[in-house]
């Protein structure tokens, strides 16, 4: 009789089993009935063989199989599930991690055997083991880390690391659970911080602040917070906080804001004061006059510019140094300023200048009071130890409204009238008129002028001849500058000399004046005249500003005039200051071969020493004494002294302004060496000197 066919339900069944995804075996008396596909494929056993097979060739020993049935044995025999997690054997030894889950399938009846689902965890349990590995990872970076980490849920503390507990000063554990508002300065400033954050946060946004904290014991402390809310689980929201304690760059910070704010301060001072005094620079006096002048013209009033410029203080530096120089100066802006209303400005210009604004002036007389007030306050001596230093001011005042409405104009004629009182003797003050106005027009025309004249060949050369007095013969001339103005004609050296030698033009003129005196005296010798010692009057600024020693040696080599027909004449006044290094110098061109005269002499100060260390030749007699010589006694006896004392010295005497032949037997008479003046011949151009050597060789007598 044959088998009836499987239902359809069995055949259902039987496809379940076949491609479940899990493993199922069903075991009798210990043994495998039956295995499906995936249980076969899990342990690694062809398909059919493991049927038949002992149930415990899936266990590593009989030992880890009796171990299994004790387990289950007694949750099987109740017909309850039995259900574990366990490493089992595959056919080749090696494990497979398992979930397991078994039921009889008659709890009555053992017999009738046990249904096993076996699936294969080994991936997850590899997994879970890594992420086990990752939080103890995590767990030690959270309880090492440098920054402190906070965890808070609906504002609660749910977690923090030591170092969180350690910045805040709290015990271990002791935040847990504690409001985060534990850790704020009061309870506004936490509801600030969370005004600050939650919309941000809740956007979910990283946040990065910075906020001063509460410690522990109250004080305050700057931390970095960065914050992130993390994915809601439900409705708690989680937020992680990362914080430092940055108070050491805060407190760094500040110092350096204050040290930038203290810098912009004295940048702004600065940009307004002057550094030496503090007394108000420039810009800052002009401020001030443009609202003192608004004032005074509403009021009808006065106000006066003062310009004050300390006499000879430029000898003060020179002479004690520029760090004793600037304490005389601090000590003068003392002085300066009890002399004054706290209505008027006093203002340092630089150097040895100040200007002082007066105002709410009555008139013009109202400025005499504040003179004498700072004349008077200039006589004590200032004490600069070891030094007692007595000083002086020249000053000028110009005058609003008489004198001019702006800054500019007031100080420029303020300025004025300081010079005129320099020129007057100093110590003394002027105040400005328009003959000052002028001069100072006629004195910036000349300057200008000037510098066009030497690039122009305006600039001439005339030659005063010199005698010996007792053989009559020419021996030498002085080259003596003038100035051809093309439309002005000849210029007097006494107008345009002190411009040139004020403004520094004097150098580059004086070195053409060397040049051409060397050029002309080599074609006079070339022209087979006897040789001429030609006199060049040096100015003191070609010393201290030009390069005379180069200038020198270039025109004697590109010339070719002898250097002992070259003389250079210096005043007394030039000697006298800074004297080493003048020393210096003088013996360096004593050394090239040229002379040496000293100029106008006996007009300068009373020293006689310095004629033995510089090494001159010869002195010329001022003409002032020369020419009331038969008149004055007083002259004739200072004439008289001066040759004898040249003499007594191995020096050669040149008298100059001899105009009469009763002065020129008088001086010949007295000893005198050498003579020049209109009573020989007038300077004339080189032209005119040619024929005249041609002419001339012994004394003779202008008859005009």
């Amino acid at each position: 009789m044959n088998a009836s066919a499987p239902s359809q339900l069995e055949l259902e069944y039987q496809a379940i089993l076949q491609n479940a995804w899990v493993g199922i075996l069903l075991t009798r008396r210990r043994v495998v009935e039956h295995c499906n596909p995936r249980a076969a494929e899990l342990f690694g056993w062809p398909q059919g063989e493991l049927i038949g097979q002992p149930a415990s060739v899936l266990y590593f020993s009989e030992s880890d199989y009796a171990d299994m049935g004790q387990q289950a044995s007694h949750l099987l025999g109740a017909g309850q599930l039995f259900e574990q997690e366990r490493l089992m054997r595959k056919r080749d030894g090696s494990a497979v991690h398992c979930h397991l889950r078994a039921k009889p399938i008659n709890p009555a009846n053992s017999a009738d055997g046990t249904i096993w689902i076996l699936e294969d965890i080994g991936e997850r349990k590899r997994s879970e083991s890594q992420l086990r590995r990752l939080l103890l990872q995590q767990q030690a970076i959270l309880e090492n880390a440098s920054v402190g980490i906070l965890f808070t849920c609906d504002g609660l503390i749910q977690h923090c690391n030591p170092r969180f507990e350690d910045l805040l000063g709290y015990a271990p554990g002791e935040l847990l659970g504690n409001s985060a508002e534990v850790f704020f300065s009061s309870p506004d400033d936490y509801q600030h911080f969370g005004l600050a954050i939650g919309s941000r946060l809740a956007a979910g946004e990283r946040i990065d602040i910075e906020w001063r904290n509460r410690r522990r014991d109250g004080s305050l402390v700057w931390f970095r917070h960065l914050a992130r809310a993390l994915p809601q689980a439900g409705e708690e929201k989680i937020t992680i906080w990362i914080s430092d304690d940055i108070s050491q760059r805060k407190a760094v910070e500040h110092e350096l804001a204050n040290a930038h704010a203290e810098l912009e301060r004295r940048a702004h001072f600065l940009a307004y004061h002057d550094a030496l005094t503090g007394l108000p620079n420039r810009l800052l006096l002009q401020d001030r006059l443009q609202l003192a002048l608004a004032h005074a013209e509403r009021e009808h009033q006065h106000l006066a510019l003062l310009c004050l410029d300390l006499d000879n203080f430029k000898h003060i530096n020179d002479t004690l140094g520029h760090a004793t120089g600037d304490v005389l100066l601090q000590q003068v802006t003392q002085r300066l300023l009890g002399c004054l209303r706290d209505t008027d400005t006093l203002s340092r210009q630089g150097g040895d200048e100040f200007i002082v604004l007066l105002t709410h002036l009555g008139d013009q007389h109202a400025t005499l009071a504040v003179l004498g007030k700072i004349t008077a306050c200039m006589q004590a001596p200032f004490v600069l130890d070891p030094h007692e230093l007595v000083l002086s001011f020249s000053i000028g005042v110009a005058l609003f409204p008489n004198d001019g409405r702006d800054f500019d104009t007031l100080l420029r004629k303020a300025d004025m009238a300081m010079y005129r009182a320099k020129e007057s003797g100093r110590n003394s003050h002027h105040f400005f008129n328009e003959d000052m106005g002028q001069q100072a027009g006629e004195h910036l025309r000349l300057r200008s002028g000037l510098r066009r004249a030497l690039e122009q060949g305006e600039l001439q050369l005339h030659y005063q001849p010199q005698f010996d007095l007792r053989s009559g013969a020419l021996v030498g001339a002085e080259a003596l500058l003038r100035w051809q103005h093309p439309e002005q004609g000849l210029i007097a050296p006494a107008r345009f000399i002190p411009v040139a030698e004020e403004s520094g033009l004097i150098v580059p003129i004086g070195a053409w004046v060397i040049e051409e005196v060397c050029r002309q005296g080599r074609t006079w010798l070339d022209a087979g005249h006897p040789p001429l010692l030609l006199a060049v009057n040096l100015s003191a600024v070609q010393f201290k500003r030009g390069d005379l020693e180069d200038t020198l040696r270039r025109a004697l080599q590109h010339s070719g005039l002898p250097a002992h027909q070259l003389e250079l004449e210096l005043t007394e006044s030039l000697l006298l200051h800074n004297t080493h290094a003048m020393l210096d110098l003088v013996r360096r061109l004593k050394r090239m071969g040229v002379k040496l005269a000293i100029d106008d002499f006996g007009t300068g100060y009373s020293s006689l020493s310095y004629l033995k260390r510089f090494e001159v030749d010869k002195l010329k007699i001022d003409q002032t004494f020369v020419r009331d010589l038969l008149t004055d006694p007083d002259d004739a006896a200072i004439v008289r002294a001066i040759i004898q004392m040249a003499a007594s010295l191995g020096l050669r005497t040149v008298a100059e302004g001899v105009e009469t032949a009763a002065v020129a037997e008088r001086i010949a008479a007295l000893g005198c060496d050498e003579a020049q003046g209109y009573h020989y011949a007038r300077p004339m151009p080189a032209a005119a000197f040619t024929d005249f050597l041609q002419r001339t060789a012994k004394i003779r007598p202008n008859s005009s």
